[in-house]
């Protein structure tokens, strides 16, 4: 009966479709991991140049996106809370979303903000290869 009931979380994990509340809290990342610290230059020096957001492609994880830059650059980032990501990609499609830093009392690094909306990201770490 436990190989059924594993199996049965392992396709429902998959497809997205366990609920939330029940899942395992993410592993929280530490500040100062050099990924992260790497990327956290990077995107500080996009966001000095005020350079936009041109699209959001799907990540390697369940509710991870690639925020693509129109300079280039790509940084994995997820939306605080979780499951935001959706209306700053189709903002991407129709109009300019530019990034800013976040407040300091914010949980999230970034906010995307265009005209109707803003949605606030974590920095996740550097783009990788599916």
């Amino acid at each position: 009966m436990g190989t059924l009931s594993q199996a049965l979380l392992a396709i429902a994990d998959a497809l997205g479709l366990r609920d939330t509340a029940v899942e395992a809290r993410p592993r929280q990342r530490r500040p100062d991991e050099p990924p992260i610290l790497l990327v956290k230059a990077k995107v500080h020096d996009v966001l000095r140049r005020g350079v936009p957001v041109n699209r959001l492609e799907p990540g390697p994880a369940m509710q991870t996106a690639r925020a693509v830059f129109a300079d280039g650059s790509v940084a994995l980032v997820r939306s605080v809370p979780p499951g935001h990501l959706m209306e700053a990609a189709v903002a991407c499609l129709r109009t300019r979303v530019t990034a800013r830093p976040a407040d300091p009392s914010d949980e999230g690094d970034i906010v995307f903000t265009w005209r109707r909306g803003q949605v606030l990201v974590e920095l996740i770490g550097p783009d990788q290869p599916d």
